[in-house]
């Protein structure tokens, strides 16, 4: 049990990382619209779409034809991360 609670603290963070680098493919589809029709875009899309669309909800993100969406995300994932491990 005691290696188990050891290495949950990594566990975590990796599973941030992940989705913080997944927003950044998400980001990067964004340049080649015709990316997001290919299995890799929509699973990426199905990833983050739900997330991204609750922070639209809330906070008005886009400004002309661009959407900082994703920068809030990242900045929410950070604040996120630090709490957990605050708690933790």
């Amino acid at each position: 049990m005691d290696r188990i609670l050891s290495g949950l603290p990594f566990i975590i963070s990796t599973a941030f990382q992940l989705y913080e680098f997944i927003i950044f493919v998400f980001c990067l589809l964004s340049f080649i619209p015709s990316l997001y029709n290919s299995a890799f875009g929509r699973f990426i899309v199905a990833m983050v779409a739900p997330f991204l669309n609750l922070i639209k909800k809330i906070i008005p993100t886009s400004i002309g034809f661009l959407d900082f969406s994703p920068i809030i995300a990242l900045i929410l994932i950070q604040l996120l991360q630090k709490a957990v491990f605050l708690i933790i």
